[in-house]
């Protein structure tokens, strides 16, 4: 009876720590994803409260913008460019820092996603979603830093602003050139994804399979437990 005590408790040790990982993961898996074209016409949800933007990125505003349209005005990206840390225009960057500058003609909801080289096989991902702009005007986001596996060749930033049931869209292009001889192998045989947000990491994946061990073992040590108490 008390090895039975202490496999039920050892149990609910572990059943306590499955609930704490599961907690853990971002209530953002609902977002869904970009489509695996660029060009395609779509649009993200443009009602909800969900908003995310990648790590370190903020969004700074001009000093000068544009006044509040009048209702009914369709949203427009006017313009959509890099630039690097000296406000220089950029189409190609290395391992370094850099921004996107965007013009926009009223506010509304930004949406950002980054499209890597087709033939490195990688799914697109968010990098800024649902972030209210609260006026027309030129924005500033960034930093941006290549990941430590970028992807060598030329990537498509799609871009989407909602405005009053109204959408506009806009792409900007430039080429991540690394330091290593360009253009390297494909595909990357150790380049994993950015998790999306919501997306399971690691660590995350790792936990789970450790503890659903572990309960397959506590269960194996009871049903043996009671065989032996019943013989």
């Amino acid at each position: 009876m008390e090895k039975r005590k202490i496999f039920l408790g050892f149990l609910t040790v572990i059943l306590v720590l499955a609930s704490l990982v599961f907690s853990a993961i971002p209530a953002h898996a609902q977002y869904p994803p970009p489509p695996d074209d660029p060009n395609e016409s779509w649009n993200p949800p443009g009602e909800g409260d969900e908003s995310f933007m990648a790590p370190g990125v903020e969004s700074k505003s001009a000093t000068s913008y544009y006044p509040t349209p009048p209702p009914g005005t369709r949203p427009s990206i006017q313009n959509a460019y890099f630039i690097d840390d000296t406000g220089q225009k950029r189409t190609e960057f290395g391992d370094e820092s850099f921004y996107l500058v965007v013009q926009v003609n009223s506010p509304g909801y930004f949406y950002l996603a980054e499209y890597y080289p087709t033939e490195c096989g990688l799914p697109p991902h968010w990098l800024i979603y649902r972030h209210r702009l609260n006026h027309g005007g030129s924005w500033t986001f960034g930093p941006f830093y290549p990941e430590s596996e970028e992807p060598a060749g030329r990537h498509t930033w799609k871009m989407w602003l909602y405005n009053s049931g109204f959408w506009a869209q806009r792409s900007a292009h430039f080429t991540y050139q690394p330091p290593y001889p360009y253009p390297p192998p494909y595909p990357y045989p150790t380049l994993t994804p950015t998790p999306e947000p919501g997306g399971w990491g690691t660590m995350q994946v790792l936990t789970v399979a450790v503890l659903v061990g572990a309960l397959g073992i506590t269960v194996g040590m009871l049903i043996s437990s009671r065989r032996r108490y019943s013989s």
